[in-house]
């Protein structure tokens, strides 16, 4: 969840740290040592396809991000989308498979949930929190005024613990 300032397209760029994708690529590097040095020719092939694996994961979390623009949070992953803040009602925390991921939950109550800032540990990891006070405050300073609040018969907003 490292921040970059003044990226070309985006005032602020949230993305998976390095320290995160790196390690997949040593493990899968190992991995490949392991095939090199391996006599028996299934268990290098099985060496090479875990090397494989690991390295298409570490190539695959090094593409998520988050844009944040005067406009839009664009969102980077796999497939790229652009939200714009006058359709984001809140901006909030959820539990997801044991890791704590941010959410959008827009104008239609549609979720759209971020990849990246995530954490596997409880509130209190530093990054993940800085990373979501600083899309929370650019959500706020953002939404121009067209935003509205929801109305007060609305369903709550969902909260699993």
């Amino acid at each position: 969840m490292s921040i970059e300032q003044g990226a070309a397209e985006a005032d602020v760029l949230i993305r998976v740290p390095r320290r995160e994708w790196v390690k997949l690529f040593v493990l899968g590097g190992w991995f490949f040592v392991l095939a090199a040095f391996t006599d028996q020719a299934g268990l290098a092939l099985l060496w090479l396809a875990l090397g494989g694996a690991v390295v298409a994961r570490g190539l695959f979390f090094r593409r998520f991000a988050v844009d944040l623009t005067a406009e839009s949070a664009n969102l980077r992953g796999l497939f790229w989308r652009s939200v714009p803040w006058t359709r984001v009602q809140a901006v909030v925390r959820h539990r997801r498979r044991g890791e704590w991921v941010v959410r959008l939950i827009l104008d239609g109550g549609e979720l759209v949930t971020l990849r990246d800032p995530a954490t596997w540990r409880r509130f209190g990891d530093a990054e993940h929190e800085a990373s979501f006070q600083r899309i929370q405050r650019w959500w706020l300073a953002h939404r121009g005024e067209s935003w509205r609040p929801l109305p007060p018969e609305a369903p709550p907003l969902p909260v699993r613990r």
